[in-house]
């Protein structure tokens, strides 16, 4: 229900999280400028403040625009300086159509699971932010939008970084929830070698079968350390979707049936048994003997959309953002990520709940002043890759 409007002498008065964000707003913005550098640590939470929908005016910020695009003969969302018409790039990867201002401070933003794709107001707020701090900000079209993890999303994203670096050179890639794993995928790619400046990932999972583990048996298990993880209540529900996919029809309806309790799980075959029996699991430590029993074209989907599996050895630069009570991907993962890229920086959020501010959360001005300063650290990272 939205709120009724307020009369003309009514000024309306602004919610608790945006009271505490505007505060802790202004406490970074003034550690912005006893820090080092601190040119990029101000734009840093300008673009904090943007991308939080804060309202804090930037008057001194680029114009830009947000325009369709065809780079690599994938469809995206360019958001730069003014230009006209529709960017297409069909003639060849050094065609890419972006302005000169893009050489060196291209942004690839791949966000992560939403219907709207990437008109949603969140992927759009930041891409704009991102490009109001002097980069050009390249938004794909992609399937994982649908909540659909496949490799063609890989090789799309692959295929732009090889021709935006061509182009402009090397590309920093910013990866949304799924977007920011399927992201770490792609530059572990042979043919990204060099081409990528760093990864920079908000709320990603580092291995799937991780966060089947947590799905299905509410915690999460990295190395001797266990997590236990407040899942969304589909959480559940999209584990159980994305094997189903997978499965031939027969037995995709076999094995939904013996999870309605229509027919006895003894009458599935083994390896859709094992589905069945990972689908019902409570037992964290039995999770990944369950997933190697699964059908083969389940486990090789898990291993290729996987980053731990796919490319543990990725010799590229990568800082994480992950918040402590995630709903959607478990916090467990931040510190799986931690053991499998050893150089990766790792930060950690208090008062977000999977990319946003959680505005029922009642925290302090300071809390939620510290957590926007590590995020300003994560933007500053991703904008000093190409400084």
């Amino acid at each position: 229900m939205e709120p009724e409007p307020s009369s003309p002498s009514e000024t309306p008065e602004p919610s608790p999280w945006r009271r505490r964000g505007l505060i802790g707003l202004a406490v970074l913005l003034v550690l912005g400028v006893i820090a080092q550098p601190v040119r990029l640590r101000v734009l840093a939470a300008a673009i904090v403040a943007d991308g939080l929908d804060l309202a804090v005016p930037r008057p001194f910020a680029p114009e830009i625009e947000r325009r369709q695009a065809v780079l690599a003969g994938i469809e995206a969302d360019l958001y730069g300086p003014p230009a006209e018409g529709v960017l297409r790039a069909d003639d060849g990867p050094s065609a890419t159509g972006l302005p000169p201002e893009a050489d060196g401070k291209v942004v690839l933003l791949v966000p992560g699971a939403t219907p709207a794709g990437r008109d949603d107001r969140r992927v759009v707020a930041l891409a704009e932010a991102f490009a109001r701090g002097s980069r050009v900000v390249v938004v794909p079209e992609l399937d994982v939008y649908q909540e659909d993890l496949v490799p063609e999303d890989i090789e799309r994203i692959v295929q732009l970084v090889m021709a935006l670096d061509d182009a402009h050179g090397p590309v920093t890639l910013t990866g949304i929830s799924f977007g920011g794993s399927l992201s770490l995928v792609a530059a572990g790619d042979p043919r990204l070698d060099g081409r990528v400046a760093l990864v920079g990932t908000f709320g990603a999972y580092v291995d799937l079968g991780g966060v089947v583990q947590a799905a299905t048996t509410g915690v999460a298990l990295v190395g001797d350390r266990r997590f236990p993880w407040d899942a969304d209540p589909r959480a559940a529900d999209v584990v159980r979707d994305q094997i189903l996919r997978l499965l031939t029809d027969q037995d995709r309806e076999e094995l939904r049936q013996a999870l309605d309790g229509v027919i006895p799980p003894t009458a599935l075959r083994s390896e859709i048994r094992a589905a069945y029996d990972l689908l019902r699991n409570d037992d964290p430590a039995r999770t990944p003997v369950l997933l190697e029993q699964l059908p083969q074209a389940v486990r090789d989907r898990v291993t290729a959309v996987s980053p731990a599996r796919a490319v543990p050895d990725l010799d590229v630069p990568v800082v994480a953002l992950h918040a402590r009570d995630d709903p959607v991907i478990p916090y467990g993962e931040l510190r799986r990520l931690g053991t499998v890229y050893p150089e990766a920086e790792l930060i950690s959020l208090t008062t977000f709940d999977h990319v946003g501010i959680d505005p029922e959360q009642e925290v302090s001005w300071w809390v939620t002043a510290s957590d926007l300063w590590r995020t300003t650290r994560f933007v500053s990272r991703v904008l000093g890759a190409q400084s």
